[in-house]
C-alpha cells in the first residue's frame, strides 16, 4: 500500500514515513494519499525545505508536535452541527435512556473517537445534564474521549476554552455549565467528571471497550476506503446490542458494512447496530 501513496515511489518519502512510525508510532499509511501529501507540503514550506530528505533531518520533538497538528483533526467547537445533537437527543438518547430507566439499568457509556480538544464529548455531557437534570446523580455515566494528539488531549483535560470554541454555537442554556475567568471559559466540575480522556490510535489499536453510543464525526474522511471499512467493523464490534454510531455530516457509511447497521437518521448520519 505504501507504494501507492508515494510520489514517483520516492525512497526519501518512504523513509520519512518509516521514521515517523518508528519514532512516534503513527502509521501515516492510514491517511489518504492526497491528504497526506498536502499536509506534509505545508510543513516543508513552513520549515523552508524542498525535499523529504531535508525535512526528515529536521524532525525533532517540536517539529513532531507541529506535524501532528497538521495531520490530526483538531477543528471543532461546542455542539458542532446542532441538528445532529437534536436528532441524537430526540431519536437516540431519549428512547434509549427511557428504556434503561424502565429496566433499572441506569448505566450509559459513550465513546467520542477522535475528540480533538474535547468540545464534542463535553457537548454530549452537557446534553445529558440537560436531559436528566437532578436525576443524573442516579446514573452511572462514562464518556470516553480519545485522540492521537497528546497535546490536544491535555488541553481537553484542562477544560478551559476561548471564544473560538463557541463560534457559531446556538444551543440553549449553556452558560450554567461554564465558569468564566480571565483565562477563558472553564467546564464546571459536574460536567467534567463525566468525561475521561486517553490517547488512542483508531487504526492501530482495538476499541477501548463496549459502548451504547460511538461518536466518530469528521474523522473517516481522512482515511482510505479500506481503513474506513475496518474501522466501521471495529465500531460495530464495540457497540452494545442496539448501540448507535454517529458519523460526520460529510461521511458515508461504506457499503461493505451497511448490513451491520440500520439507519436511524440518514440526514444526520446516525446508525443503529444490528
Amino acid at each position: 500500500m505504501l507504494q501507492q501513496r508515494t510520489i514517483d515511489n520516492d525512497p526519501a518519502f518512504e523513509s520519512l514515513l518509516r521514521k515517523i512510525r518508528r519514532e512516534r508510532g503513527l502509521d501515516c499509511n492510514q491517511y489518504k494519499s492526497a491528504f497526506l501529501q498536502r499536509r506534509l507540503a505545508v510543513r516543508l514550506r513552513a520549515r523552508g525545505v524542498k525535499s523529504y530528505r531535508a525535512y526528515t533531518r529536521l524532525l525533532d520533538d517540536e517539529e513532531y508536535d507541529q506535524l501532528f497538528d497538521a495531520l490530526t483533526i483538531n477543528l471543532t467547537h461546542f455542539f458542532r452541527d446542532a441538528t445532529t445533537f437534536v436528532a441524537l437527543r430526540d431519536r437516540v438518547l431519549r428512547p434509549m435512556l427511557g428504556l434503561k430507566a424502565q429496566q433499572g439499568r441506569r448505566q450509559f457509556r459513550a465513546w467520542s473517537a477522535g475528540c480533538a480538544s474535547g468540545e464534542e464529548p463535553y457537548s454530549l455531557a452537557i446534553l445529558l445534564h440537560q436531559m436528566l437534570g437532578a436525576q443524573i446523580e442516579e446514573w452511572q455515566i462514562r464518556i470516553l474521549a480519545t485522540d492521537l494528539d497528546q497535546r490536544r488531549l491535555e488541553q481537553a483535560q484542562a477544560g478551559v476554552y476561548s471564544p473560538f470554541s463557541f463560534r457559531g454555537t446556538q444551543w440553549p442554556d449553556m452558560d450554567r455549565f461554564f465558569v468564566t475567568t480571565r483565562h477563558g471559559h472553564t467546564i464546571v466540575p459536574q460536567v467534567k467528571r463525566l468525561v475521561r480522556f486517553r490517547r488512542h490510535d483508531l487504526i492501530g489499536e482495538e476499541p477501548p471497550g463496549r459502548f451504547d453510543l460511538i461518536l466518530c464525526r469528521n474523522v473517516l474522511i481522512y482515511f482510505t476506503r479500506l481503513q474506513q471499512v475496518r474501522l466501521c467493523r471495529a465500531f460495530h464490534s464495540a457497540l452494545m446490542p442496539d448501540g448507535v454510531l454517529v458519523l460526520g455530516k460529510t461521511e458515508i457509511l461504506p457499503g461493505e458494512v451497511a448490513g451491520l447497521f440500520e439507519p436511524v437518521d440518514l440526514r444526520e448520519h446516525i446508525y443503529r447496530s444490528q
